[in-house]
């Protein structure tokens, strides 16, 4: 790349390759002359491929063999691991230098790109590795992708504990990880709660009774971590983090209730804001602020929403929590959570009840608004087909939660989209035009 392409420190270089080896010598390549590796989704649309790539500036993309990018140069995959002829000295950063590029999940608006520093990356190593506990003889599935930072900082704290990384090149099939698992004797699986739904739909598949799971990037159900237990007899630790302080807040305990997303991790600092912008009282909720050793500089080329989100050495998670014994309960995002004639409604409570109904497989909860009233609206994908369905749930609900809390619509649908790494897309349901036609939802 520094020879052939003339890449010059501190240049973009976008990563658009399947997870193979030849993703972590090309990410790690980047790092070493300098450059700042922007991580792109596979299954991106080629409208936000381009777009995201203009807005980083990004003129080199490491991709397939076969595919060319109109204005930009594409470096091919079978050019990584070809030997060269002179030795390259490493790149020597300073720790306030832009690193490595990431994306926003995208799950509530549009994707923003989140860049991180060398010495942000640098630091990552140390912040978890106690709670995520991978030992040099450990085989780790990463099944999240290494465009995500999820995925991303299992790579490095595996490679850093010198222990072996299994990558799955296409998509995430339960068949593939039952294979994978069982063929390379995986230790530690890290997924996320929509794939490991996924697995147990395989009830005639087998785990190893000394495999851990280790589920992050989407809000672990108390109804999927009882489905893991029955099934398949194992425990399920969560991770909790968004990508702008990576993906290592807290990981859950053995002694950790299913509400709660855990314990901080040591040399991270939290404090929870309520609506008036004070610290929240013990047991009131609020936005979760962290300042984290591994977090990420600024949004690029988006200097309001860094303004919103960066306030000093604080991030602005966005995430609604409510603290409890040292432990923090998740209540839900921020653009989600809601009040309802002056009660604070987390729809993440409302979609925890819905879903101990037999029949339900999984739900979204959002509130539609008009110009006088404010009702909320239940999506729900259902398990079996039944002409009675929506009543049953709601003759279930009435004897769960109070009036208030009870959707006034509930909407049977087949499907819940998602984003390109699997998180459920809020942001469709939250939009008054996606309510006016409900039939075709």
């Amino acid at each position: 790349m520094k020879e052939k392409y003339k890449i010059l420190p501190q240049q973009r270089v976008g990563i658009f390759l399947n997870d193979t080896v030849d993703w972590p010598v090309a990410f790690l390549s980047c790092i070493m002359i300098g450059a700042n590796p922007l991580l792109l989704y596979r299954n991106l649309l080629e409208t936000d491929l381009n777009y995201l790539c203009d807005l980083a500036d990004c003129r080199f993309i490491i991709c397939k063999d076969n595919e060319s990018f109109a204005g930009r140069t594409a470096i091919p995959e079978s050019e990584i691991n070809t030997d060269a002829d002179n030795t390259v000295e490493p790149y020597v950063w300073n720790n306030d230098e832009m690193c490595w590029w990431t994306l926003s999940s995208g799950s509530t608006g549009k994707h923003k790109i989140i860049v991180n520093s060398h010495g942000s990356f640098e630091r990552l190593y140390n912040v978890a590795n106690k709670r995520v506990d991978i030992k040099e003889n450990d085989v780790v599935l990463s099944v999240a992708k290494m465009s995500f930072a999820w995925g991303l900082a299992q790579l490095m704290w595996t490679l850093s504990n010198k222990s072996t990384i299994c990558l799955i090149k296409s998509a995430p099939a339960p068949a593939i990880i039952f294979n994978m698992i069982h063929e390379n004797k995986v230790t530690t699986l890290c997924i996320g709660p929509y794939v490991l739904d996924a697995m147990c739909k395989r009830k005639d598949r087998k785990l190893p009774s000394n495999l851990k799971i280790m589920s992050s990037g989407e809000y672990l159900t108390e109804q999927l971590r009882k489905k893991i237990k029955e099934i398949f007899g194992l425990k399920v630790f969560d991770g909790y983090g968004t990508s702008e302080i990576w993906s290592a807040i807290s990981i859950q305990q053995d002694d950790v209730s299913f509400d709660n997303m855990g314990s901080v991790i040591g040399g991270i600092e939290y404090k929870i804001i309520n609506e008036r912008g004070k610290e929240c009282l013990h047991g009131e909720p609020g936005e979760l602020h962290v300042s984290h050793p591994a977090q990420a500089l600024m949004y690029w080329k988006d200097q309001e929403a860094s303004n919103e989100n960066y306030i000093g050495r604080w991030v602005k998670t966005g995430d609604i929590v409510i603290e409890k014994e040292g432990k923090l309960i998740f209540k839900g995002r921020k653009d989600d959570v809601f009040k309802i004639k002056g009660i604070f409604v987390s729809p993440l409570d409302i979609e925890k009840t819905i879903l101990e109904h037999r029949y339900v497989e999984n739900c979204v909860v959002a509130l539609e608004e008009n110009s006088s009233v404010e009702n909320l609206v239940a999506y729900v994908k259902f398990t079996e087909k039944h002409n009675d369905n929506i009543a049953q749930l709601r003759k279930f609900l009435k004897t769960k939660i109070t009036t208030e809390r009870i959707p006034k619509h509930i909407i049977e649908v087949f499907e819940l989209p998602r984003t390109v790494n699997n998180k459920i897309k809020r942001k469709y349901f939250l939009e008054s035009s996606r309510l006016k036609n409900k039939n075709k939802v």
